[in-house]
């Protein structure tokens, strides 16, 4: 894939920074993000464009119900993929 160009920069880095691009795409994307300066261009554009709206957005507290099933899916993961 020709990453320069910048439609598909734009696309993959709205993909990437809006949290829709996922899984073995997501990890990829990441891989490939030194490389590529329209990669870095696009995806800083992309999250300088949506930060401003988390502005308005007030801090929720996760229930203790979200934590403890974030917290078995983490213990099915392999040990190497939890940070």
């Amino acid at each position: 894939m020709d990453y320069s160009r910048k439609d598909l920069a734009d696309a993959l880095a709205a993909e990437y920074v809006t949290g829709t691009m996922r899984g073995g795409a997501r990890r990829r994307f990441e891989s490939l993000l030194p490389a590529h300066s329209a990669l870095r261009e696009a995806t800083l554009a992309w999250s300088e464009r949506l930060m401003p709206l988390t502005a308005a957005l007030a801090p929720v507290e996760p229930s203790g119900d979200v934590w403890r099933r974030i917290s078995d899916r983490a213990a099915l993961l392999p040990a190497e993929r939890v940070r």
